[in-house]
This record gives structure tokens, C-alpha cells and sequence, in this order.
């Protein structure tokens, strides 16, 4: 059997991305091998091959976080997980990929109810959403709260673990015929712009925002007392795929510089994830993972825009970055 990668190459659109051969690695002791059935994209993978992720690799590099597929092979110290398994794993780069070896603990098997193509869409949605919900904002029943990039991968699976614990939620979209697919979700939906130029809503105890720049501010002056805005990126910086230079320049000037002196007058916080870092750490990363494989997956169903042929990379990329997507985009190996 031949294995293949996607590779970015240099900075560009995403044609500039090129397949490589790939010779696989047997698992090591305590590492897992799998054989990929699905490769899941990000809208950093879009960044990071426009070079504006500053914590990519250096170039040529494989792009992609997660993956699921079948255990191909399993190093004599792994009990989890054995050879034939269906799993979806953690890949922490290298995941456009037909076959990855990982470590143990960044693969859980697949529970019976969910197939391959959900299980490439959970990781880092399950992973973005788990920290930015419940270890930085800490969020309870009744809160009320709004997510920014609410038709995302993130944004689904968000609204989900939001309503589960009882909070009230606002799923915000840039795009009109988008809105029945948030209330789908269980959320009241609104445009940003509708939202902006309401300044009656106020009290919020949190916002996800995923645009960055000028919105940072005016989005959390609408928090309430203890309120907390976390920011995910900066998806203002970037036009259907492409670098616009003048919106970089005009994100980096506009994004606010906070004063811990005036945080004192409104009693409020800012957070910023940047979640590959947090996967950088094994014991955070593990730590996700077991989160991941004991939660209740019945009731959390991610949504699946579309899946491309991994021949399609491409037209996957340009479907994600120009907005067209509504939940996770896959390809398919």
C-alpha cells in the first residue's frame, strides 16, 4: 500500500499545496498507528499556508490536527486501543496525511454510535469549545452567551455543550441564509451586523469571538459584571482565502491594547486562545483527550459541511475560506 501527505510549500492559495509520498512509521512502545479514513480541516490551516500563523512550522510541513481512520498497528505498552479499531486522534500537525503514528494518549476509540466522518470532526471542535467553555469562562446553567463563529465547526459543537448545561445562547453569522441553521442548533440567531447596531443587548457572561481586531471592543462592551470575551483569531485579517495586506494592517491597529486600570471600573475579562499551544503541552493534551472519550457523544453531533476526495484539497480549502461551509469540512482518504 502507498501512503501519501498533503504538504504547504510555500505561502499562497491553495493550489500551492502539493501531495508527497509517504513512508510510514511503525508505533513505538507506547504509540498508535492508523491508517487515516479522514483528514480534518481548520480555518488555521488556511492561515498558517498564507503565513499568518506565526506558530506553523517551517516550510514544506504537513498541515492537519485530526484525523480518524483504523488501527493499523499498536506499541506493546498501548491497552486502549488494538489493531482494527476504529478511532479518531489528535495529530498536532501532520494530519493531511493517509497514515499517521501518534501517541497513545491522543487516540480514543470511537464509540459504536459514531461513524468515521463525526469522529474526524470532534477533536479540535471538542477540544477549542471544552477550553474555551469550561476552563477559561468556567460557564454554568443560566448563563447567557454569545458565539461569534456560530456555524463553524467550534460554533456546532459550542452551541451544543453550551445548551447542555443549561446556558442561554446567541449564535452570530455574517451570512443571512445562514441563520436557520443556528436556530436549527437551539440558539437564537443573529447576523453581526444586527447584532452591532443593537446596543440594547448587554449583560452577557460571555462572548466568542472569532474575527479579532475592532470587534474585540465593541463586543465587550456588551458584557455584564464578572463577564468574560475570548478571543479564538483573527478571521479579519484574511478576504476569501487571500492576504489583504490593508486588512492585516487594519485588524493589527484596530485589535485594542486593554488597560488592567479600566478592567477595574467594568469588572470584566479577557481571555485569547490560541489553541495550539495548548496541544503543544502533552499533559493538557492528554488531559483533553480523556475529556473527549468520556463524554456523552450521543447528544453531540457535530455537523458536516462537506467532504472532499483528499485529491480535492484544494477546492476543500477555497470551499472553507470562502465562507461557503456551515460545520466541519473532511477529506476523505
Amino acid at each position: 500500500m502507498s501512503y501519501q501527505e498533503i504538504r504547504i510549500e510555500t505561502n499562497g492559495p491553495a493550489s500551492a499545496m502539493a501531495f508527497h509520498a509517504l513512508a510510514p512509521r511503525l508505533p513505538g512502545d507506547d504509540e498508535v498507528a492508523i491508517d487515516v479514513a479522514y483528514s480534518g480541516i481548520n480555518f488555521a490551516d488556511i492561515q498558517m499556508r498564507l503565513g499568518l500563523y506565526p506558530d506553523a512550522p517551517k516550510k514544506p510541513f504537513t498541515p492537519g490536527y485530526e484525523v480518524s481512520g483504523i488501527v493499523s498497528a499498536v506499541g506493546k505498552n498501548v491497552r486502549e486501543v488494538k489493531k482494527g479499531d476504529q478511532v479518531a486522534a489528535g495529530t498536532y500537525f501532520g494530519g493531511y496525511a493517509s497514515h499517521v503514528t501518534v501517541p497513545a494518549h491522543q487516540v480514543f476509540k470511537l464509540p459504536a454510535n459514531v461513524d468515521l466522518e463525526a469522529g474526524a470532526a470532534m477533536p479540535v471542535n471538542y477540544f477549542t469549545a471544552q477550553i474555551a467553555l469550561f476552563e477559561m469562562a468556567r460557564i454554568r446553567e443560566g448563563d447567557r452567551i454569545v458565539i461569534e463563529p456560530a456555524t463553524g465547526g467550534v460554533g456546532v459543537l459550542a452551541i451544543q455543550m453550551a445548551r447542555a448545561v443549561g446556558a442561554e445562547v446567541t449564535g452570530l453569522t455574517t451570512s443571512e441564509h445562514k441563520r436557520g441553521f443556528i436556530e436549527q442548533l437551539g440558539a437564537t440567531a443573529m447576523t453581526v451586523r444586527e447584532f452591532a447596531a443593537d446596543e440594547s443587548l448587554r449583560g452577557y457572561d460571555l462572548v466568542i469571538n472569532s474575527s479579532g481586531g475592532a470587534a474585540i471592543e465593541w463586543q465587550r462592551k456588551r458584557l455584564g459584571i464578572t463577564g468574560r470575551i475570548i478571543c479564538l483569531g483573527m478571521s479579519s485579517m484574511t478576504t476569501n482565502g487571500k492576504r489583504n495586506y490593508f486588512k492585516i494592517a487594519s485588524a493589527l491597529l484596530r485589535t485594542p491594547r486593554i488597560s488592567i486600570l479600566k478592567l477595574f471600573d467594568v469588572n470584566t475579562g479577557v481571555y485569547a486562545l490560541n489553541a495550539l499551544r495548548v496541544f503543544q503541552d502533552p499533559i493538557w493534551l492528554e488531559k483533553l483527550t480523556r475529556s473527549l472519550a468520556g463524554a456523552d457523544l450521543t447528544n453531540l453531533k457535530p455537523h458536516i459541511g462537506k467532504v472532499f476526495a483528499a485529491t480535492d484539497f484544494a477546492a476543500a480549502h477555497e470551499f472553507l475560506e470562502t465562507k461557503q461551509a456551515t460545520g466541519k469540512v473532511l477529506l476523505h482518504w
